[in-house]
């Protein structure tokens, strides 16, 4: 029971970071105009029109253009998030595998089965490539943010998985089976 208690207040603290993380990000894109434009293009820093539309109305077109850049911010803040919970989530199950009680040779089968989880930062990379191509279509400035720091997250966070996790528990785990044969 105190393991779970432990793991519910890493994921209660977990959550409230994403909460404050989101809601800065929010803060920052009403009140600062560099962070704007990483997300909005030049008519949505001053609040401009940048023509009028068939309504008549000039405010119309620079309104679209914030709320898509306001969109661009949110997909690339839960992508963004969603990695450092995958990040969490990989970190959890090797720990647990590291601290179990089983043979080596047993834990080093865990640890293949759990190789999913050291790949899952890719594929939410993959998915925040995908949905820049969907933003694409409301904020070409932003979408390419979203689409290279996506990748290159998923990357990062993979491969630091691969090294500081995986690769010293299955060297550990190979270096304690060998031992334990002879």
């Amino acid at each position: 029971m105190k393991k779970h208690a432990g793991l519910i207040w890493k994921t209660i603290l977990l959550v409230l970071i994403f909460i404050g993380v989101l809601y800065w990000m929010n803060y920052a894109f009403n009140h600062s105009p560099a962070f704007r434009s990483l997300f909005s293009g030049p008519g949505a820093q001053t609040g401009a029109a940048i023509g009028k539309l068939p309504t008549g109305d000039p405010a119309t077109l620079a309104m679209r253009e914030e709320l898509a850049g306001r969109i661009s911010m949110f997909v690339f803040g839960g992508v963004t998030l969603m990695q450092f919970a995958a990040l969490f989530v990989a970190s959890v199950v090797i720990g647990r595998i590291r601290r179990s009680e089983l043979s080596p040779a047993l834990k080093l089968k865990q640890l293949e089965n759990a190789d999913i989880f050291l790949d899952v930062p890719l594929y939410i990379g993959l998915f925040g490539t995908v949905s820049s191509f969907l933003v694409m279509t409301f904020s070409p400035t932003s979408s390419r943010l979203i689409a290279y720091s996506s990748t290159l997250i998923g990357i990062i966070f993979s491969l630091t998985l691969r090294l500081s996790l995986n690769y010293p528990l299955r060297k550990q785990l190979i270096i304690a089976k060998s031992e334990g044969e002879k």
